[in-house]
């Protein structure tokens, strides 16, 4: 019995180091793989035998699990720096459109546009009855306001996109939590089969979780006591097990107009159940793009360009038609009440020259009353506008206008900032993780050694053995 018990113990141990050299040759076949976390082999004693002459003998080794050295902490500090780094790399892009969109500084902007508006009139006051530099200040009106129109158009056209985008990311974090789920049924079926399976679907699924991140900001991961990840965003579960949610983009309109996208979580009929609150990465971004950055109409009291914009060119339409409906014309023998801008509906993205004075500048109200062509008194007061420190939030238009393009400035610039932090920081996580998860070549090879003199090691075992065994049979001849 003992010579075959030592066959026995020979298979198992050439079987574990067989098993061993294919862990590592894997681990080297793999070590340009992205996100591989590195193996090994966890080599076991067998249950000893009991022999009743001779007590208690080993049955040699087994190989009980196929350990990974991935580690959920920096799985999980890596995730939340790439939400964050994420969010700042969306915020960037959006930024630095919105500076395409708004041209400065420069000759063609609406800085220069405003400038040359109230320049206009300045001229006008030293020779109000001119018909040519009346033509120049109706230009430079008509000018202004197609800039202004321009410019707001542009930044409706950027957020259209962004709803766009939203909505096809949502395509693809939807696909990403459906691929978790399908991977956590896939777990569950492989315990049962090869050790190193669900190692190698961890490390599928790990990578999942990370893309999803990206999108979904901080995302909160738990793994059960049969290995399944539930996930959940912002503190609503999104995996469970093999149960995955579903996402979709929904907008309301309020009764002002303003519309405003959210994030639910949908039951299967597509009714929402909960809006999600992402803190940070793309939706987040792209949220508050939409929401405030780029929405005309946004209460929420944060820093809007569309809304800053939509308020410039209301108080330019107020203030000069405020000047210009007291004046008259060349011709005019009664006050006509006449606007310079249109007052049918007054916004950045409608703002236009009133019918009554586009391409007629004789009848441009200039004078303060009728028979004084000379007179510039309403032509010196919308000059004056340009000087008004109570133009628009205690501020002249000129002012109001480059404070406001700081403000895009300092926000672009804190966009590029925290991008900037978050990859230095992500490239130290990175390196932190891969000295732990990453494959070693000359750790490797020295296991290629190590398996290699085992295996020869219990192929001699069994030599010797069938040795031993061939002599007492042929003693038996």
């Amino acid at each position: 019995m003992t010579g075959f018990n030592s066959l026995e113990i020979g298979k198992r141990a050439l079987q574990a180091q067989q098993t061993g050299l294919g862990v590592t040759s894997n681990n080297i076949a793999n070590i340009n793989t992205p996100g591989y976390a590195r193996q090994t082999a966890i080599f076991t004693e067998t249950s000893p035998t009991l022999i009743p002459t001779s007590g208690f003998i080993g049955t040699g080794v087994m190989v009980s699990a196929i350990k990974s050295f991935r580690e959920e902490y920096f799985d999980r500090e890596i995730r939340n720096n790439l939400s964050r780094k994420s969010g700042y790399e969306a915020d960037d892009r959006t930024l630095q459109s919105i500076e395409t969109v708004l041209r400065e500084p420069s000759e063609y902007g609406l800085d220069d546009s405003i400038t040359k508006f109230f320049s206009s009139f300045q001229d006008l006051s030293l020779e109000p009855e001119s018909i040519p530099r009346r033509e120049l200040a109706l230009n430079a009106g008509q000018n202004l306001a197609d800039e202004i129109r321009a410019t707001a158009n542009g930044l409706n056209e950027l957020r259209g996109q962004t709803f766009d985008k939203i909505n096809t990311q949502i395509g693809t974090v939807n696909g990403l939590l459906k691929e978790i789920a399908d991977l956590n049924k896939q777990i569950t079926l492989a315990q049962a089969q090869s050790l190193d399976t669900t190692n190698t679907i961890n490390n599928e699924r790990s990578k999942r979780i990370e893309q999803l991140s990206q999108y979904a900001g901080t995302v909160f991961v738990s793994i059960d006591n049969h290995g399944l990840a539930n996930v959940t965003i912002a503190g609503n579960s999104v995996v469970t097990g093999t149960f995955a949610a579903t996402l979709k983009l929904n907008e309301t309109i309020s009764g002002a107009g303003e519309r405003t996208a959210k994030i639910d979580l949908v039951d299967n009929g597509g009714t929402p159940l909960v809006t999600l609150s992402p803190d940070s990465g793309e939706f987040a971004s792209a949220l508050k793009h939409y929401n405030v950055t780029l929405d005309d109409k946004d209460t929420s009291g944060g820093f809007s360009v569309a809304k800053n914009l939509s308020d410039l060119a209301v108080a330019i339409v107020n203030k000069v038609n405020a000047a210009s409906v007291t004046g008259f014309g060349l011709d005019d023998t009664v006050a006509p009440n006449r606007n310079f801008f249109s007052s049918t509906s007054i916004d950045a993205f409608s703002i236009d020259l009133d019918a009554a004075v586009k391409g007629q500048p004789r009848n441009l109200p200039l004078a303060n009353a009728t028979g004084v062509p000379g007179d510039n008194t309403v032509a010196r007061a919308i000059a004056g506008i340009a000087n008004d420190p109570t133009f628009l939030s205690g501020q002249t238009p000129a002012n109001y206008y480059t404070s406001f393009l700081n403000k895009v400035a300092n926000a672009g610039g804190d966009a590029q900032s925290g991008l900037k932090t978050t990859s230095l920081i992500a490239d130290q996580l990175n390196a932190q993780r891969e000295a732990v998860i990453g494959v070693n070549l000359d750790e490797e090879a020295i296991n290629l050694v190590k398996f290699q003199k085992g295996y020869e090691a219990a192929a001699r075992i069994v030599n010797t053995t069938s040795e031993m065994l061939g002599t007492l049979i042929n003693l038996g001849r």
